[in-house]
């Protein structure tokens, strides 16, 4: 779980890049902070409905350039240029 400086961060940012802070953006990132190693959407998207974070795969994808803007995320380019991604803890 992430801590109380970085949903005030996600709010910041969220309102920086013109978007609306919503519940279902701050469970996603309690879902990034309890990523470990690097993990494919696919991966995060598992992990978050498993946890109730948000119920839909098009959430991940609407949010995921969010996420990588505020520097919430890193993402990287595995071997047949898909990409995975790392929690980068603020």
């Amino acid at each position: 779980m992430q801590s109380e400086a970085n949903v005030e961060s996600l709010r910041d940012q969220l309102k920086e890049l013109g978007h609306v802070y919503t519940i279902e953006r701050e469970n996603l990132l309690n879902t990034i902070y309890s990523m470990d190693g690097t993990y494919s959407l696919n991966e995060l998207f598992l992990a978050a409905r498993k946890q109730d974070a948000i119920h839909a795969k098009s959430t991940i994808f609407r949010n995921m350039d969010i996420f990588l803007k505020s520097g919430f995320i890193k993402e990287y380019e595995s071997s047949g240029k898909r990409k995975i991604y790392e929690t980068n803890y603020l």
